[in-house]
């Protein structure tokens, strides 16, 4: 969830690492710091106050060499005691972390028997203290290269749980992480004429970080840290090891196209209206996929006639949404799985089966250890990630790309647009009609480029204004069943509404019973469903409740309707959750809420 941002290289340190926390902010934002080697000690700096608004601190120490964290808090309060960096007593190391010590509560307890005094709540702290109290019992001075190194991984062997940790060590001048479950990627960039070839290039930069859109800015090429492997760097080299083994490692280097890599919110208020607006573009960017490989992937799973999905949040409802196209255009036998409550499909996975996994980040920890739970079955997987280099992308057998560019804010919007257009790519892919796919995408693209614009945003302020109350409730059928747990999700997180989501046919199984005067609920209506979905509409007006129409057309029927864009062909649904993403974000605003930094909330969900 944290993010951490690191650099060694040609100077401007702490410069750089701000920027790179500044595009690692939406994994966590309750607060930020970073440390740099001084003066016979680590200098250091934190703060609670808004990243991107924050000018480069401890000039006066500025140098070659710099670690940085943003925090999403799991142990402690939001506080500057709690906040990243940790420092030894001495202040010759400092340390960021990312994950969850899970016997945090035993060592802490070992710790305190021995004397130890802690100055935080957080468990990266008692990783510090652990580090510590080796490195003294075994001549903590040593100048040996490696013996830093060999304690913080001997401490790290103590931990259990998904960590990833990064040493800033101020008398040797090195660098030291390790990855575990959460991600690290090393970014390169070589001066003109240096080494291409070995980890020590001549004149190179380093950059270490939670993902390689932090330091695509300086360099396109980068290589990840797999799992349980220590890193070191020191006097412009990088060494790589397996922990468990003691091997030498290779990196292997790539270098990544970046297509978007400025974070700036261009003239809208927040990211997540400058996100909303951007939809006409990339639903056409995340259509760009290859006709080869999306053909293999058709041609694998209709082999079996079995597809399985998941995700978890609004990826999950992606997937299901995914699942539904899929059966309705192709018989594929297709089910979507919840990450996080996968056990008791996996006796029903078959060796060569098909599961595809949707995430944003391509690092949630339990679609991770969901794959990874199927992979060891035979199972072949296939995923949608939007960043690049991401872990998902690693271990998957077939991997593509939403091509939508770094989503600042915290809500998915044009990611989730993104997903369901390869979904539905897919879904016409299996039935044979690739071709005639393309071109609907094409024209919802061009639909959408007229449609996000003041007008429609007017109207859905408008709406939102009349809006009261802490409850509202959506209902969908059908293709819609999704999309409207997707917009019960959006609405929830940017504005914390009670909203909640119901296929429309549970509404006099139950569900009227919340009906009272006033009550707000949003329909999805088509063509195929208007009947049906007029006369559930016509039952909660008569028990007073405010009626919304999210359709094609301007539906009398409702108190206010919300008119989607031309539809082309059933691509049409693809857009069918935007007007609730808008409405969610003018619902946060006439609150007086942040809808980027949603509370309690982070986007890369990297700890289980």
């Amino acid at each position: 969830m944290c993010g951490i941002f690191c650099y060694a290289g040609a100077g401007g340190a702490i410069g750089k690492t701000l920027a790179g926390l500044k595009r690692l902010e939406y994994r966590g934002y309750d607060s930020w710091g970073l440390a740099v080697p001084g003066d016979g000690r680590i200098e250091y700096f934190k703060s609670l106050d808004p990243l991107q608004q924050a000018e480069a601190p401890l000039q006066a120490f500025d140098g070659d060499m710099a670690i940085g964290h943003t925090r999403w808090a799991t142990h402690g309060a939001v506080n500057l005691d709690n906040s990243h960096p940790h420092l030894s007593a001495d202040r010759r190391f400092a340390l960021v972390h990312n994950g969850i010590v899970e016997n945090y509560a035993d060592l802490k307890r070992q710790l305190i028997d021995a004397g130890i005094e802690l100055q935080s709540d957080t468990d990266t702290e008692v990783i510090m203290r652990l580090f510590e109290r080796r490195l003294a019992a075994s001549n903590g001075r040593s100048e040996r290269s490696g013996h830093v190194a060999d304690t913080l991984q001997a401490a790290f062997q103590q931990l259990k749980g998904r960590n990833t940790l990064v040493l800033l060590d101020q008398l040797q001048g090195q660098i030291i992480a390790i990855r575990h479950g959460s991600p690290l990627l090393l970014g390169r960039r070589r001066s003109e004429g240096g080494d291409e070839g070995g980890e020590k290039p001549a004149g190179a930069e380093f950059f270490l970080a939670s993902d390689a859109l932090s330091f695509a800015e300086y360099t396109a090429e980068s290589a990840a840290l797999e799992d349980r492997q220590l890193l070191v760097c020191r006097g412009g080299a990088v060494t790589v090891r397996h922990i468990d083994d003691g091997r030498s490692a290779a990196l292997q280097w790539q270098r990544r196209h970046f297509p978007q890599v400025k974070l700036d919110r261009r003239g809208c208020r927040h990211f997540m209206l400058k996100e909303i607006l951007e939809q006409w573009h990339t639903v056409a960017q995340a259509a760009r996929l290859c006709d080869m490989q999306l053909a293999t992937l058709a041609d694998k799973i209709a082999a079996y006639g079995t597809l399985y999905l998941t995700g978890a949040g609004a990826a999950y409802f992606v997937a299901e949404q995914i699942a539904h196209m899929i059966r309705r255009d192709s018989g594929i036998r297709a089910q979507a799985i919840p990450a996080y409550d996968y056990t008791c499909y996996l006796p029903l996975m078959q060796p060569g089966e098909v599961l595809l996994a949707i995430s944003q980040s391509g690092e949630t920890a339990d679609t991770l250890q969901f794959i990874q739970q199927a992979k060891n079955l035979g199972v072949k997987v296939a995923s949608v990630v939007n960043m690049p280099g991401a872990t998902l992308t690693q271990v998957s057998d077939y991997a593509f790309n939403s091509q939508s560019g770094p989503e600042a804010c915290v809500l998915s919007t044009k990611s989730g647009t993104a997903q369901l257009t390869f979904g539905y790519l897919l879904s016409r892919a299996l039935a044979g009609r690739t071709a005639s796919a393309r071109d609907a995408i094409r024209q919802l693209a061009q639909s959408l480029s007229h449609y996000l614009d003041s007008h429609t945003l007017q109207a859905i302020a408008s709406l939102a204004q009349q809006l009261r109350g802490e409850h509202l409730y959506l209902l969908g059928e059908g293709q819609y069943t999704a999309a409207a747990k997707i917009g019960a999700l959006n609405i929830k997180e940017a504005s914390y509404i009670h909203a909640e989501s119901f296929v429309a046919g549970e509404l006099k199984h139950g569900v009227i019973a919340l009906i009272e005067a006033g009550t707000p609920v949003i329909f999805f209506m088509d063509a195929d469903n208007r009947d049906y979905i007029a006369s559930v509409a016509a039952e909660v007006k008569a028990r007073g409740g405010f009626t919304i129409g999210i359709a094609p057309w301007d539906e009398g029927g409702f108190d206010s309707t919300v008119v989607l864009p031309p539809l082309a062909e059933t691509a049409g649904v693809i857009s069918s959750i935007i007007p609730c993403q808008i409405l969610a974000y003018y619902l946060s605003i006439q609150r007086g809420l942040n809808p980027d930094k949603p509370r309690n909330l982070a986007k890369s969900v990297t700890v289980i």
